[in-house]
């Protein structure tokens, strides 16, 4: 997933992540996948098993009256070693330990709020910490940290590019210097979409959009294998694209922007001016106080009929479908996963599929199917960041980013 991975890649590290990809796969297909010679598969497979990373579970069927030597099937150990992956947002911060697949061993959580933003980098240093004593890992069984973040890195990785000021506080070379393991930030829909990439091989084709909608909204895209980066910050946020040319000013001073119609940002905010001045919506009956309205209180609303809700929802599928199809039009991806907590909702979920599916019909009637509606959880984002460590620190520890 990152830049020159074909050119830079050692042979254990391509080796490693074909078995990601492909498990459980003999070694005569990892030698055809990759181009690397068979000896070459063999000797690197053989120096993977003795270090107790990767395991024989086999062999493979085989057609009745084949001859030639047996396929032994192999597979990665997920519990040989652990990655820890964390991410903050306006939402919580998130800390999980996970085996090497991926999945959830311990799991911290502390939900947003001034004051944690405030001390956010004692947060994640303490919440570290006490996550890994709770846990009785030892730190020599944890190949890394990878850190989800609410917007971009600068290029020495010393702060934080975003555009709001919550963050300020934000201390990454303090974190890297009191915590005794070496730490790689990402922004955080790319680490959701390394997630499906590494963790669910099955499910994610070599090419693909992930598209998040959380309190802002960015588009992940990786391609034949590779993130792509672009040259500056501009890649992927498919949240500041028009959609509504003279429309509301958005944070980054145009007008218009797809986040101004289609963020949980904004569609709480509209939802709060609501309770405020109209006694007969429906969110009066869900919650006693506007500042407790969130993303679960406005769908509710909506599925239950509030008729300027699903005005504002209306709305929002209708810019987040023009722009899922365009997508779809211009790179035309083999997968398009959504993701967000907005589309937990079936009756929205079926309506946006609706909007793409009108949209993309002069293309294909079944391209529509290539679009899928991921759920949602908390902890996406910290288990994207698991694997953005486990890529870089286990699959590909010499490359660098």
């Amino acid at each position: 997933m990152y830049k020159g991975k074909k050119k830079k890649a050692s042979n254990r590290s391509r080796i490693l992540e074909c078995i990601y990809r492909n498990a459980p796969i003999a070694r005569t297909d990892i030698a055809e996948e990759t181009e690397i010679t068979p000896a070459t598969v063999t000797m690197n497979v053989t120096t993977l098993i003795s270090e107790g990373f990767v395991r024989e579970l086999g062999e493979a069927s085989t057609d009745e009256g084949s001859s030639g030597r047996k396929r032994v099937l192999i597979d990665i150990i997920p519990d040989r070693a652990y990655s820890i992956g964390l991410e903050f947002t306006q939402k919580a911060l998130v800390i999980c330990i996970t085996d090497l697949k991926g999945r959830i061993r311990f799991q911290h959580a502390e939900p947003f709020n001034e004051e944690l933003a405030s001390r956010i980098t004692d947060a994640i240093i303490d919440g570290v910490k006490g996550l890994v004593a709770e846990s009785g890992i030892s730190w020599d069984e944890i190949v890394g940290i990878g850190a989800a973040v609410p917007g971009h890195m600068n290029g020495s990785a010393s702060s934080l590019v975003t555009n709001r000021k919550t963050w300020q506080n934000f201390d990454p070379k303090r974190i890297e210097k009191e915590l005794p393991l070496p730490i790689v930030y990402e922004n955080n829909a790319r680490c959701m979409a390394l997630g499906e990439y590494l963790f669910s091989p099955q499910e994610s084709p070599d090419s693909f959009a992930f598209f998040h909608v959380g309190m802002g909204m960015f588009c992940a895209n990786v391609v034949d294998g590779e993130m792509f980066l672009g040259e500056n910050y501009v890649a992927g946020e498919i949240g500041h694209t028009i959609v509504s040319e003279g429309g509301r000013r958005c944070e980054c001073g145009k007008y218009g922007c797809l986040q101004t119609y289609a963020s949980e940002n904004h569609l709480i905010r509209n939802a709060r001016l609501l309770y405020k001045n109209t006694p007969n919506t429906i969110l009066r009956s869900l919650v006693p106080d506007d500042s407790l309205i969130t993303i679960e209180t406005i769908t509710t609303a909506y599925s239950m009929g509030d008729p300027v809700i699903g005005m504002y929802i209306a709305e929002a599928l209708k810019y987040l479908g023009i722009t899922i199809s365009n997508i779809a039009i211009i790179t035309n991806p083999g997968k398009i996963f959504l993701h967000g907590q907005l589309f937990d909702n079936q009756d929205i979920q079926n309506e946006l599929m609706d909007y793409i599916e009108r949209q993309l019909i002069f293309v294909d009637r079944t391209y529509a199917g290539n679009v899928e509606i991921l759920p949602y959880a908390a902890v996406d984002g910290a288990v994207g960041a698991s694997a953005l460590a486990i890529l870089r620190f286990f699959i590909r520890p010499a490359m660098g980013e």
